[in-house]
């Protein structure tokens, strides 16, 4: 039964909407992506994000067991953690925390390693193959779709928002999207000294994705300006 207007509906009746359920998946493949960046360094060692010296960016302790515990050992059901806040303010506080936790992995990472040039390439790799596991797991191994079946695929089912991207040209050859909501557009990670390796990894995950589905096309990354802003940009091309 619905509630009646005026009535707040308690939370241990709410239901979450499919497109809830959606984002909540997409953060959750996105928080992998960290571990196994943990996992390439420090495949011995338990997680550890270091994030305790930070500013909190939210109150609900759950989402900080996304910092304290390996991702198989947390309670995966949203309503589960949701508690009594309402389902998009803890998702959006979820998608802060774990880019928060993100950057500030891979800050840890290049304050602790003297050899910077090798850390971006096993993270670089370890990026690149998450890319592609994911989309495997999710569309098959074959890998044989077209260029623009590849690209639907992707923006169907990436880890980032569902309005992260957008096409700004297509042709029968190639297909140029933009990242118009990057980890550079985040005000919370602007003053991260890792914010250029976070992108940098991101986008070799992209790349990973995209040749998990379509072994038929390359991609080509560059830069857009909107607005004078730098936007990153993705060159899909047919290669046959």
């Amino acid at each position: 039964m619905m509630p009646s207007p005026g009535r707040l509906q308690p939370w241990s009746e709410r239901k979450s909407s499919i497109e809830q359920e959606r984002l909540f998946k997409r953060l959750i493949a996105l928080h992998t992506l960290t571990d196994a960046w943990i996992q390439t360094l420090s495949p011995k060692e338990a997680p550890s994000h270091h994030l305790d010296r930070m500013a909190k960016v939210t109150l609900n302790p759950n989402l900080w067991q996304f910092e304290k515990n390996r991702l198989d050992h947390l309670p995966l059901n949203l309503e589960e953690l949701v508690g009594a806040q309402e389902i998009d303010t803890f998702l959006s506080e979820l998608s802060e925390t774990i880019w928060i936790i993100q950057s500030s992995t891979l800050e840890n990472a290049e304050s602790s390693d003297p050899d910077q040039v090798e850390l971006r390439n096993v993270l670089e790799q370890a990026s690149w193959a998450h890319g592609k596991a994911y989309a495997e797991s999710i569309w098959g191994p074959s890998g044989d779709f077209l260029l623009k079946e590849g690209v639907e695929a992707f923006l169907e089912t990436h880890i980032y928002s569902k309005d992260a991207f957008l096409i700004e040209r297509s042709s029968p050859r190639e297909i140029s999207v933009v990242w118009r909501k990057s980890p550079m557009q985040n005000p919370s990670l602007r003053n991260s000294k890792a914010l250029g390796l976070l992108c940098r990894l991101h986008e070799h995950w992209i790349g990973g994705f995209f040749y998990g589905v379509s072994r038929k096309s390359r991609i080509e990354t560059g830069t857009t300006q909107i607005r004078g802003e730098v936007i990153p940009r993705f060159s899909l091309l047919a290669a046959y």
